[in-house]
């Protein structure tokens, strides 16, 4: 009797499981799905095709909906999954065309939406009549800069002994004109120029009285980073900096530091200086990651530099409203090395967003954004900590941000030789811009 009743009980638990299946048939999810699609009931419909997928039931229409449901969401890498996973079904739907262009565009992936824009159907590509012009943006940017603790670095240096000298910065101010380019479907150009004045102390000290002197400087800057589509959501990027400088000579026939080794003065009021940096990177957009690995070289301030590095961006809701990112990078300043490491959060809606961002580590001669961000200034950035605000409208973005540093530099001798002895100041950071889309 007992082998009786388990095996009823067993019998009564498959069929149980067997209806419980059988109702969610591939008939009631097209059935449902379609209706909520002619509804525009997006939220019921995802959950539906989720619930339905997860169950192995799968089909075209399925793809189509789901795509469509999550674009109307605003969940653009979602919607580039499914529309994709249709397309390869059906490359002739000029809906499931239509849907997957714009999803690659809002998504960001503007040269992925120039290589399938080839694809697609004639008439819809007349409708959309896309164009290259040679500008398709411009952007002007202005940095400024203010040494915290300038006052009081001017008046006291309770570490500082008689023929001691150090030298830290009073403010500087950047200003950029970037433009960029489409080359080609594949191909597309940025580059910027940029101008910046500093102005310095150096400060010595004789018989404990403190001496500052005032010296200004120039620099110019080009930047250029070309950016080639590889297909699939591959990203290379090969990027040169050119720099070029002048500042006053306040120690004529004397080595200066400021300039790093073999940069030393004659009898000229000015000293002068190139430095260069030369990389690249391969990015590969996936549908919840985007991984990056870098790599460049520099002779920044006169020090042949090595820097590689890996960056990470998350988007765990399959739209680009909540990214955390990451990211660090091994420098090698011979006979020196470091990591530096970043991480932050991007909050993103279509009227404006937010970037919180920390990095930390000794980034001396470092660069960041793909070689377009120099800390080349004399001393040594050991953390920056900062936010950005950009507001967007139809054919521009308006950008302002904030950072604070914490820098650290040597002492020197009398005759500019650089001690073990350090001082700290902080800097902070004040950015503004404004870009136009053409």
């Amino acid at each position: 009797m007992g082998k009786q009743l388990t095996v009823i009980l067993v019998l009564w638990l498959v069929t149980a499981a067997n209806a419980q299946k059988a109702s969610l048939s591939f008939k009631q999810v097209d059935s449902t799905t379609y209706a909520l699609y002619l509804k525009q009931d997006w939220k019921p419909l995802l959950a539906l095709g989720k619930e339905s997928r997860a169950a192995g039931i799968d089909f075209y229409y399925l793809k189509v909906r789901m795509g469509i449901a999550y674009f109307k969401e605003n969940k653009m890498l979602n919607a580039i999954q499914l529309l994709e996973e249709a397309y390869a079904v059906d490359t002739y739907d000029v809906v499931v065309q239509e849907y997957l262009y714009w999803s690659y565009r809002y998504s960001g992936l503007l040269l992925e939406s120039r290589l399938f824009y080839d694809k697609m159907n004639k008439k819809l590509k007349e409708s959309i009549n896309l164009e290259y012009p040679f500008v398709s943006s411009l952007s002007l940017n202005v940095l400024a800069t203010n040494n915290v603790d300038y006052d009081a670095l001017l008046k006291a240096d309770t570490n500082s002994e008689d023929g001691d000298i150090r030298l830290f910065p009073e403010n500087y101010q950047l200003y950029s004109l970037g433009l960029s380019h489409p080359l080609s479907k594949r191909v597309n150009l940025f580059h910027q120029l940029s101008v910046m004045s500093t102005t310095s102390v150096q400060q010595g000290n004789s018989g404990d009285l403190l001496e500052n002197q005032t010296y200004k400087g120039s620099e110019t800057r080009y930047y250029a980073d070309v950016t080639v589509a590889l297909g699939n959501r591959w990203y290379l990027d090969t990027f040169i900096h050119v720099v070029y400088g002048d500042y006053d000579n306040l120690n004529v026939d004397t080595t200066i530091p400021v300039g790093g080794p073999g940069r030393s003065t004659s009898s000229s009021s000015t000293i002068n200086y190139s430095d260069i940096v030369f990389g690249g990177s391969l990015s590969k957009a996936s549908y919840f990651m985007r991984n990056t690995i870098n790599v460049s070289v520099s002779n920044l301030n006169g020090y042949n530099q090595f820097q590689a590095g890996y960056n990470m961006a998350l988007y765990p809701l399959g739209s680009t409203l909540f990214v955390p990112f990451g990211g660090l990078q091994y420098q090698n300043e011979d006979p020196d090395s470091s990591t530096i490491f970043t991480g932050g959060l991007s909050v993103n809606t279509e009227k404006f967003s937010i970037v919180g961002y920390g990095t930390v580590g000794d980034m001396h001669n470092f660069t960041a954004n793909n070689g377009a961000v120099l800390y080349n200034q004399a001393a040594t950035a050991l953390n920056e900590f900062g936010a950005v605000v950009q507001f967007f409208t139809k054919s521009s973005t308006i950008k302002v941000g904030y950072s604070f540093m914490e820098l650290e530099d040597n002492y020197y001798t009398e005759n500019l030789d650089s001690t073990s002895k350090v001082f700290t100041f902080n800097q902070q950071n004040i950015t503004a811009g404004i870009t136009w889309k053409f």
